[in-house]
């Protein structure tokens, strides 16, 4: 049996990602660990927990927990495949790297190579065999919409260089995951889980056509399938 590592900014992406991979094999178990954010039983209790969102991922990948249970050592030589998420939007924060990405956009692929470039470094410049990374541009909310409303994708091509894509989905119905509160977009993880079997079941939106939505999303899927052998 498979065993997947997750680390990602939020239990949001931890779900979308999560119930990917399963229709990729086909309903074959895994056994998931979630190590980042550190919400889950599975790292209760660190003493060296990091924050969620990007920052956390970077630092995790940086080796800032490395030993012991949910650490980068025991993930690299346990898991089967350890998936890796960041958005392409933390590209233009110098706070993720200095000087920050000033390329164009489209296409969506200089920014997430900037990204994955940066990351691949955290790991002494080669990428693990097992590790896969996922890089939705600008934020996995792109891929979101395109699976659940493809006609609102199209009417926002392209759509991997639309800033802030969340914005798209705010009250739209059946699904309503995104709220605006505060001036702020919040994301309904409740929400999010209980749209998965459509999201899984729109994916093929993001990828098939003469020219695919998400091209970013075909490059996710292929390095996935190709790490779990499928």
């Amino acid at each position: 049996m498979k065993l997947i590592y997750f680390v990602t900014e939020g239990p949001t992406d931890q779900i979308v990602i999560e119930g990917l991979i399963d229709y990729w094999l086909g309903g074959e178990d895994f056994i998931p660990r979630y190590i980042q954010p550190p919400s889950s039983a599975y790292s209760d209790g660190l003493n060296t927990n990091l924050s969620e969102g990007w920052k956390g991922v970077r630092d995790w990948c940086a080796g800032k927990r490395a030993g012991g249970p949910a650490g980068r050592d025991e993930a690299l030589k346990q898991a089967d495949c350890l998936i890796i998420h960041i958005d392409a939007d933390v590209a233009t924060d110098p706070d993720f790297k200095t000087p920050a990405f000033n390329g164009p956009c489209p296409p969506a692929k200089n920014a997430c190579d900037w990204i994955r470039d940066h990351l691949t470094s955290l790991f002494g410049g080669t990428l693990p065999a097992n590790v896969v990374l996922c890089v939705p541009s600008q934020d996995m909310e792109t891929w979101v919409l395109c699976a659940l409303h493809p006609e609102v994708a199209e009417e926002n091509l392209p759509i991997e260089c639309r800033q802030k894509p969340g914005g798209l989905l705010v009250q739209r119905k059946p699904h309503r995951l995104v709220r605006r509160k505060d001036g702020r977009l919040r994301k309904e993880t409740v929400r999010y889980q209980a749209s998965l079997p459509a999201i899984v079941a729109g994916w093929l939106h993001c990828t098939t056509g003469i020219s695919p939505s998400c091209p970013e999303a075909i490059r996710f899927e292929d390095d996935t399938k190709h790490t779990l052998g499928i």
